[in-house]
C-alpha cells in the first residue's frame, strides 16, 4: 500500500504535488476541528433531546397516572356503596326490592358512568352470592373464576389493573364483613385506544412498552424497531444508553405509581441527533468557505511559484518535438534562473554538434556517390559505348545497338555530370534505361507498365534514389516467383506539395519482419538504407521510403519528396 501510494504521489506532476502538499496540511486541521465540533453539538442535541424526551414521557406518565386514579376513584365508589355491596350480597328478604334496585339504582347509575367517561366500555359486578344474574351488570363469579386476573382480583387490596385477552381493566374487591362469606368484585373495562391515546401520540417516532407489577406487557406500540427485538428482554435493561442488535438506543425508564405500571420509552440515537443537521450544515458551509478561499490562495501561490518552470518545460517540450533554434535565456539569480540557462547553454551546443554531424553526414554521402560515380571514366565509357554501337549497326547487331544505346543513356543520367541535383524526367530517363536493359539481358522475362504524370517532370531531386528500389523488386520480386508471368509498375505523381515515387512488382512479397528492416540494414552494394538516409538528409526526416507488402500479392515501395525544392 506504501508503494502504490508512493508511485502515485511521483506520477503527480510539480504544481499537483505541491498544491497536494498545501491541501493536506489545512484539510487535517479542518478536518480535527470539524469533527471535534460535531462531536460536541451531537453530544449537546442528545443531552437536549434526552431531556425533551425525558419531559414527553413524565408528561404522558403524569397523564395515565391521572386517568388511572380517576378509575380507581370510580371503582372505589362503587365498592363502597352501600347499595351496591347490599346488590353484590343479596342481603334481601325477597326478589321484588331487589329487582326494584337493579333497575332504578344500578342499572341507571352504571349507565350514567359510561355515558359521563366514553373511555368506560364495561362495568360489571362478579358476585359468589345467590343474586341473580342481570345482563351484563351483574354475573356470577363461575363466568371469570377460571381467569388468571380473576385469582389476582381476589387477592388484592387496592385497585387492580390488568391486560389481557387484548383487553385493558381494572377490577376491585367488595370489603368483606364477617356476616358475609361471598367474595365479590367489580370489573371495569376501559377503551384501550383512548385510554393510551398520548401514547400513541409519543410513539409516533419512538417504541413504547408499559408493564406491570409482574413484567407482564400492558401496552407496545407496533414499531419496527419494537417487533424485530424480544420485548422482554429489553425489560431487563437499565436506563441510559443500550444497544438492541445494531440500533443504538437510549432507553428512559418512569414508574406509573397509581396502576404499578412502569413506562419505557426507547428511542433510536439517530432521532436525537437528526436536528444536528443545520448546525453540521452551517459548520460545513464555514468551513467549505474558508477551505475554497484558502484554495484560492494556495492556486495562485502555487501558480506564482512555479510559473517559470512551467515555462521552461514548454519550452523543453518544443525542443523535443524539433524545435532546436530557441534562444533559451533568464534574467533570474535563482536556482530556476540557473537551470534555464544552463539548458540554453546545452540546447546552443547541442545545435553546434547536430549542424557538425548534420553536415558531415551529407558530405559523407555525397562522397560516396562521387567515389561510385568517379570510378567509371565518362569520356572513356561514352567513346566505348558508341564504338560498340557503330559496329553494331555496321554489323545489323540491332538488339546489341538497343542494348548498348540504353546503357549510354543509364550511365549519362545516373553520372549527370557529377552533379547531386537532377531533374524528375532525368531520373526517371535512368531507370527506363536500366529496366530496358534487364529485360533485354533477361529475354522479357517480365512486364513493365509506367504510369507518370507529365507535371512531375520539371521537377528536380537527388539522383540515383530508383534505380536502387528498381532493381530490389527485379531481383527479390519478380526473379523470386515459382510461376506466371512478372510485371512492374512505374509510377509518379503531384500530391499536395510532394512528389510521390511507387515501384510495385507482383513478386511473392515481404515478411513484416523484412519490412521493418530492409531500411536499416547495409547491403553488400548501395542498397536502400543509403537512398533513405540520403533523401532524410536531404529534405527531413518526414520524407523518405516507406513499404507495403502482402505475402503471395506482391510489394510496393514509395518514395516521397518535396515538391517545390532548390
Amino acid at each position: 500500500m506504501k508503494r502504490l501510494i508512493y508511485g502515485l504521489f511521483n506520477r503527480l506532476r510539480f504544481n499537483q504535488k505541491l498544491f497536494l502538499s498545501y491541501l493536506i496540511v489545512i484539510i487535517i486541521p479542518i478536518m480535527v476541528l470539524g469533527i471535534y465540533a460535531y462531536n460536541q453539538s451531537k453530544e449537546m442535541l442528545n443531552l437536549q433531546g434526552m431531556q425533551g424526551i425525558d419531559k414527553n414521557v413524565n408528561t404522558v406518565t403524569e397523564s395515565i397516572d391521572k386517568s388511572v386514579e380517576r378509575y380507581n376513584h370510580m371503582v372505589r365508589q362503587i365498592v363502597f356503596n352501600k347499595m351496591f355491596q347490599k346488590i353484590a350480597a343479596n342481603d334481601y328478604i325477597d326478589l321484588v326490592n331487589l329487582a326494584r334496585d337493579l333497575k332504578d339504582f344500578l342499572n341507571p347509575y352504571f349507565i350514567m358512568m359510561m355515558n359521563l367517561d366514553k373511555e368506560i366500555q364495561k362495568i360489571t359486578l362478579y358476585t359468589q352470592s345467590t343474586v341473580p344474574e342481570f345482563g351484563d351488570l351483574v354475573a356470577s363469579y363461575k363466568r371469570v373464576y377460571e381467569e388468571p386476573w380473576y385469582n389476582e382480583a381476589i387477592k388484592a387490596i387496592e385497585p387492580l389493573w390488568q391486560y389481557d385477552d387484548n383487553k385493558l381493566f381494572v377490577t376491585y374487591k367488595f370489603p368483606s364483613f364477617i356476616k358475609d362469606p361471598y367474595i365479590n368484585i367489580v370489573y371495569m373495562r376501559i377503551n384501550e385506544s383512548s385510554f393510551f391515546k398520548n401514547i400513541t401520540d409519543l410513539a409516533r417516532e419512538y417504541g413504547v412498552v408499559i408493564s406491570d407489577a409482574n413484567n407482564r406487557i400492558v401496552y407496545a406500540n407496533q414499531s419496527a424497531m419494537l417487533t424485530a427485538f424480544d420485548t422482554k428482554e429489553m425489560l431487563k435493561m437499565n436506563e441510559g444508553t443500550i444497544r438492541i442488535g445494531q440500533t443504538e438506543m437510549f432507553l428512559v425508564k418512569k414508574k406509573i405509581a397509581q396502576a404499578n405500571w412502569t413506562i419505557y420509552c426507547f428511542v433510536p440515537a439517530a432521532h436525537l441527533s437528526q436536528n444536528a443537521g443545520s448546525i453540521i450544515n452551517a459548520t460545513l458551509i464555514v468551513i467549505l468557505a474558508c477551505i475554497v478561499s484558502l484554495l484560492i490562495i494556495i492556486s495562485i501561490f502555487s501558480k506564482t511559484f512555479i510559473k517559470r518552470i512551467f515555462s521552461l518545460n514548454s519550452i523543453m517540450k518544443r525542443v523535443e518535438f524539433g524545435e532546436l533554434d530557441l534562444q533559451v535565456r533568464s534574467e533570474s539569480r535563482d536556482e530556476i534562473g540557473e537551470l534555464t540557462n544552463r539548458f540554453g547553454k546545452m540546447l546552443n551546443r547541442l545545435n553546434e554538434q547536430i549542424d557538425e554531424s548534420y553536415r558531415s553526414k551529407i558530405i559523407q554521402k555525397e562522397a560516396e556517390l562521387k567515389a561510385l560515380q568517379s570510378q567509371i571514366n565518362p569520356h572513356f565509357l561514352y567513346n566505348t559505348l558508341s564504338f560498340i554501337n557503330w559496329n553494331a549497326l555496321k554489323n545489323d547487331a540491332h538488339e546489341i545497338s538497343y542494348v548498348v544505346t540504353s546503357m549510354s543513356k543509364f550511365y549519362r543520367t545516373a553520372l549527370n555530370q557529377g552533379n547531386n541535383i537532377i531533374t524528375v524526367r532525368n531520373e526517371l530517363e535512368n531507370i527506363k534505361s536500366y529496366i530496358e536493359i534487364i529485360q533485354v539481358m533477361g529475354e522479357y522475362s517480365f512486364d513493365v507498365v509506367y504510369k507518370i504524370d507529365d507535371e512531375v517532370n520539371d521537377y528536380s531531386t537527388i539522383n540515383l534514389i530508383l534505380q536502387p528500389l528498381v532493381e530490389n523488386a527485379i531481383k527479390h520480386g519478380i526473379k523470386q516467383r515459382e510461376t506466371g508471368h512478372g510485371l512492374l509498375y512505374v509510377s509518379a505523381w503531384l500530391d499536395k506539395g510532394t512528389i510521390n515515387f511507387a515501384i510495385e512488382d507482383n513478386g511473392p512479397g515481404m515478411k513484416r519482419e523484412t519490412i521493418d528492416t530492409i531500411l536499416t540494414m547495409q547491403s553488400a552494394g548501395y542498397g536502400l538504407k543509403n537512398v533513405n538516409e540520403r533523401l532524410q538528409l536531404q529534405f527531413g526526416s518526414k520524407y523518405g521510403i516507406s513499404i507495403q507488402s502482402r505475402l503471395g500479392y506482391g510489394t510496393v515501395m514509395t518514395v516521397v519528396i518535396p515538391q517545390n525544392y532548390e
